[in-house]
């Protein structure tokens, strides 16, 4: 027996659909920093130094892109629109040990700081590599020349800390993705692939895509900003 109002077989079944969650810039971004980040740490355990370069250019453009498309792009993107005060976090906390809690077609509110987390802690690991020297001074930083050796050998060292750092932060990302997975019933790695979640119909709730000549303004002034920095200010 059903109680009144309760939704239930057949009406429920009917009520839940594949809403569009993220899309395909917010999309490529995540996974290609995650490809970025791979690198930077296989290269930098290998001491291939000169592709240890390239891949942190990527990932300092992917967190600089990120940071652009929090401001001017689509709906589930924006800071403005998941990033939220201490409060609705902690009320969201108290949630967390509920199954039924409804998915977020966004980022929640804790999973707000994740990536607040995680793009401070590329960028700060993209900084100190900028002015890090390599101790036999073969491979240092496009802007290293701005200190001097022992300067340059601080930041590499902050580098170092700062990447071990980032992977604490991943760490507990994924933590928090395999929870939500086999607690929750809530897949947000396949949102992620797809840009598609089920969820009950909710009015207002689609995505909205921008348009793409921000994607492009932004690519253009951040790539502009990394040529400038890799030819060491120098243009």
């Amino acid at each position: 027996m059903s109680v009144p109002g309760e939704i239930v077989g057949d009406q429920k079944a009917a009520t839940m659909r594949f809403l569009r969650v993220w899309d395909s810039p917010t999309r490529i971004m995540h996974w290609l920093l995650v490809g970025a980040i791979g690198v930077c740490w296989y290269t930098g355990e290998t001491g291939d130094l000169e592709y240890h370069h390239y891949s942190g250019y990527v990932a300092l453009w992917v967190v600089l892109m990120r940071v652009w498309w929090g401001f001017v792009g689509s709906s589930t993107a924006k800071f403005a629109n998941f990033v939220r005060g201490p409060h609705t976090v902690f009320k969201y906390v108290r949630t967390l040990h509920l199954r039924n809690t409804p998915a977020t077609l966004g980022h929640n509110a804790l999973g707000a700081i994740s990536v607040l987390a995680l793009l401070a802690a590329v960028a700060g690991v993209g900084f100190t590599g900028l002015f890090a020297v390599d101790m036999d001074v073969l491979y240092s930083g496009p802007l290293s020349m701005y200190v001097d050796f022992k300067e340059g050998r601080r930041f590499a060292r902050w580098h170092s800390t700062l990447f071990d750092v980032l992977l604490v932060v991943i760490s507990l990302h994924l933590l928090a993705v395999s929870f939500y997975y086999a607690y929750k019933r809530q897949n947000l790695l396949a949102s992620m692939i797809t840009g598609r979640r089920k969820a009950l119909e909710v009015s207002g709730s689609e995505l909205q895509v921008a348009p793409v000549w921000r994607l492009l303004v932004g690519a253009a002034l951040v790539s502009g900003f990394i040529y400038v920095i890799d030819t060491g200010l120098f243009y």
